[in-house]
C-alpha cells in the first residue's frame, strides 16, 4: 500500500506515457486506429483501454476489455479494469467477477480489492465489503507510526470526499442518506429515518434506498412498515439476496413463518453462501413444526457457524419434541458451553468514531 497516494490512484488507473506534441485526443486517435488493424492484439486493445478510462469513458473500454480477457483469460490485470470499468458504468453486481478473479489471483492487488468493496456495498453486501476491506488494509505495512498516518489520511480524503458529495446537492438523495446513515451510527434511529424518508422520496427507483430504510423502521420496531420497504426493494430488484433475507426475518418476528421460509430460500437461490439465512430458514421450518427438515439445515448452519450457540437450543427442542431425550440433551450441553464462549469472547478492535 502506497498511503494516501492508494486513493488517488484508485480513482483513475495509470496515463499511458504522453507521446511528446500530441493530445490525448490524438493518441486515442492513434490507438482506435492501431485496434482497427489488429483487433486481436492485447498490447494494442490495452493501451487503448488506458486511454479511455484515464479520460474517464469506461464505458467505451468495456467492449475492448471483454475482448481482451477473451483473448488473455488469465491477464488479471485486464481482469481487474474490466472490473472498475463496470463499476463506473454503473453494473456493481456485473464488476464482481473479475474482480474476484484479479483479487483472487493476487491477494495483494490493492485496486481490486477496494473495488471489490466498493461494488459489495453499490449491492448491500456489507460483511462482504468488510472483508474485502480488510484484505485491502493487511497490504499495510505493520508499522504503528505509518499505520496511524494512513488512518489520519484516509479521514482526511473522507471528509473532502464528503465536501465534494455536499457540493453537488446539500438536498440530495445521498446526502439524506449520509445523514441517516450518521443518525443511524448516533444510534439515533428516529431522525436517521427521517434521512432516509428524503432519500427515498427522491428516488423511489432505487432498492438500496427502500432497503436502508426497511433497516431502520425494523430496528425501531415498526414491522409493517419494514415488510414494505423490503418488499418493494425486491419489486425493483428481485435478485437483492439481503432484502429477502431481511424480509424473512421480520416475517419470523411477526409469527409468519410460512412466508418467511419463501424469502430465505429465495435468498440462498441467489446467494447460496449467505450463512445467517439457513439459520432462518431452519427457524421457519421449526415454527412450522417440520422437524424433520429443520434438523439438517439447523445441523448445516450449525457447521457454517460453529460458534453460534442458538441452532444447538433449537436442535434440542426439536429432538425433546420427537422424543429423542439422549440427542436433546447433547444438543442442551453445546448450546450451553458454546453460551459461555461466546460471553467470554469480547470484542477487542477498538472503535473509532465515524463522523
Amino acid at each position: 500500500m502506497m498511503g494516501a497516494g492508494v486513493a488517488a490512484s484508485q480513482q483513475q488507473p495509470d496515463k499511458p506515457a504522453p507521446t511528446a506534441g500530441s493530445s490525448v485526443s490524438k493518441q486515442i486517435s492513434a490507438a482506435e486506429a492501431a485496434v482497427a488493424q489488429r483487433p486481436q492484439d492485447p498490447q494494442v486493445l490495452m493501451r487503448l483501454v488506458k486511454l479511455y478510462q484515464a479520460e474517464g469513458e469506461f464505458a467505451r473500454s468495456l467492449p475492448l476489455l471483454e475482448r481482451l480477457v477473451v483473448l488473455a483469460p488469465g491477464d488479471l490485470e485486464a481482469q481487474r479494469l474490466l472490473g472498475i470499468g463496470r463499476f463506473h458504468a454503473g453494473q456493481p453486481r456485473e464488476a464482481l467477477g473479475p474482480l474476484r478473479l484479479a483479487a483472487e489471483g493476487n491477494s495483494r492487488d490493492d485496486e481490486a480489492n477496494f473495488y471489490l468493496g466498493l461494488c459489495y456495498l453499490a449491492l448491500d453486501r456489507d460483511d462482504e465489503a468488510n472483508k474485502a476491506f480488510d484484505r485491502f488494509a493487511v497490504s499495510a505495512h505493520a508499522n504503528v507510526d505509518e499505520l496511524y498516518w494512513l488512518v489520519k489520511g484516509y479521514s482526511r480524503v473522507s471528509s473532502a470526499m464528503l465536501s465534494r458529495l455536499a457540493g453537488l446537492g446539500e438536498e440530495s438523495y445521498r446526502m439524506h442518506q449520509v445523514r441517516g446513515e450518521y443518525f443511524d451510527l448516533k444510534n439515533d434511529p428516529d431522525r436517521a429515518i427521517k434521512e432516509y424518508e428524503k432519500a427515498v422520496q427522491l428516488r423511489p427507483d432505487l432498492a438500496s434506498l427502500h432497503y436502508v430504510l426497511g433497516n431502520a423502521y425494523w430496528k425501531r420496531s415498526h414491522l409493517n412498515e419494514a415488510v414494505a420497504e423490503f418488499r418493494r426493494a425486491i419489486e425493483l430488484d428481485p435478485r437483492h439476496f439481503m432484502a429477502h433475507h431481511k424480509l424473512g426475518m421480520v416475517l419470523l418476528e411477526q409469527n409468519n413463518p410460512a412466508d418467511a421460509l419463501t424469502e430465505f430460500r429465495a435468498a440462498l437461490n441467489e446467494q447460496p453462501g449467505l450463512v445467517n439465512a439457513y439459520l432462518g430458514l431452519g427457524k421457519s421450518l421449526y415454527q412450522q413444526g417440520e422437524y424433520a427438515a429443520a434438523v439438517p439445515i439447523l445441523e448445516r448452519y450449525a457447521g457454517l457457524a460453529p460458534e453460534d450457540p442458538t441452532p444447538h437450543y433449537l436442535l434440542s427442542q426439536i429432538f425433546r419434541r420427537s422424543n429423542n431425550p439422549a440427542a436433546a440433551e447433547e444438543q442442551l450441553a453445546l448450546f450451553k458451553q458454546k453460551q459461555v464462549e461466546a460471553k467470554a469472547k469480547e470484542p477487542a478492535a477498538i472503535k473509532f468514531p465515524e463522523d
